[in-house]
């Protein structure tokens, strides 16, 4: 399939705030509630890449009898176009457009999903340290429902919280007041952690104050460019010098 055609590479964005690694951002005495992305953040973006950059356009390409570079060049497009809406995460808005089971594609690759190396020991180091740990996401809760029995993050964190709940993304500030009045945090003694340089600007204008994203979240990729927000390869960073 084209590397060109990618769901990963839709996750950057813009916005360039200071360059520095994550243990240097972090003063854990000074975080109470820790804010976890779930797709490139806990859990290893190989399979949702797997899903939308290769299973989706092959799909696609033969619903459509198109050829897959055609295929990609089309969803692309129409990913571009709504990337940052609640439609770019819903599988029943692609379910219409594309005229395939979304859900279907997905568990075809069950067998990739897996959380991101040390990000379940980091979990527990959490909570060993009396941190309130929620997940908060953009995917749509079919898509919680294939990776729960995997992941059992609802056993491991406070709460798992989907954007569809609020009906608003991580990418709009309604997002931010919903999830603030849901759950009473104080953005100054948060950190917030996510793969997508766009919903890190969010974050910031919002008001969080320890932001961190995920340099390398397909294990099976290189890192990515984080554009200049503090950043950590690997969990075992952030475990080695947690109190």
């Amino acid at each position: 399939m084209i590397r060109d055609f990618s769901y990963d590479v839709l996750k950057r964005s813009v916005d360039t705030p200071s360059n520095k690694s994550g243990n240097e951002m972090i003063t854990w005495q000074s975080i109470d509630t820790v804010l976890l992305d779930m797709d490139g953040t806990l859990l290893d973006l190989k399979y949702d890449n797997q899903v939308w950059s290769q299973l989706l356009p092959q799909a696609y390409a033969e619903r459509q009898g198109i050829t897959a570079k055609r295929a990609g060049e089309q969803l692309l497009s129409h990913m571009r176009e709504i990337l940052g809406t609640m439609n770019f995460y819903r599988f029943d808005y692609w379910r219409e457009f594309t005229g395939l089971d979304i859900v279907q594609l997905h568990q075809q690759a069950t067998g990739l999903i897996e959380f991101l190396p040390d990000a379940q020991a980091f979990l527990k180091a959490l909570t060993r340290a009396n941190k309130n740990c929620v997940v908060i996401t953009n995917a749509d809760r079919q898509s919680l429902q294939i990776k729960e029995p995997v992941l059992q993050l609802e056993s491991r964190v406070e709460r798992v919280i989907s954007s569809h709940d609020y009906g608003a993304p991580k990418e709009e500030r309604a997002f931010w007041q919903a999830l603030q009045q849901d759950l009473n945090f104080d953005p100054a003694r948060t950190l917030f952690i996510d793969d997508t340089p766009r919903v890190l600007a969010a974050a910031r204008k919002f008001g969080i104050q320890h932001l961190l994203a995920v340099a390398r979240p397909d294990s099976q990729q290189g890192n990515r460019d984080t554009l200049g927000w503090p950043s950590f390869e690997h969990y075992r960073e952030l475990l080695d010098h947690m109190p």
